[in-house]
């Protein structure tokens, strides 16, 4: 009963929430969702957006050539797998 009481109260606070971030204009016309908008369409944010996808994309490359070959080897990154749990001496 607890756990249903919650997840109703927390659905209406998200609801509220969704609906004051759509509707509800906060500087006379203009809704948050309205300022998003117009903040995401910004120069700054397109390059923002470049830099992030160039970032991930960087990242990527290095999973692949890098992470997965070591997986597939079975590299374990020096830690034994063993019930104990000790590291390899060096």
């Amino acid at each position: 009963m607890l756990r249903a009481t919650r997840w109703i109260l927390s659905s209406l606070v998200t609801l509220l929430g969704l609906y004051a971030y759509f509707f509800v204009p906060i500087t006379g016309t203009r809704t948050l969702w309205d300022h998003t908008r117009r903040i995401l369409a910004t120069p700054e944010a397109h390059e923002l957006g470049d830099d992030i996808r160039t970032a991930g994309d960087r990242v990527a490359t290095k999973i692949r050539r890098e992470v997965i070959p070591s997986v597939m080897t079975g590299f374990d990154g020096g830690v034994r797998n063993d019930a104990g749990g000790a590291r390899r001496s060096r």
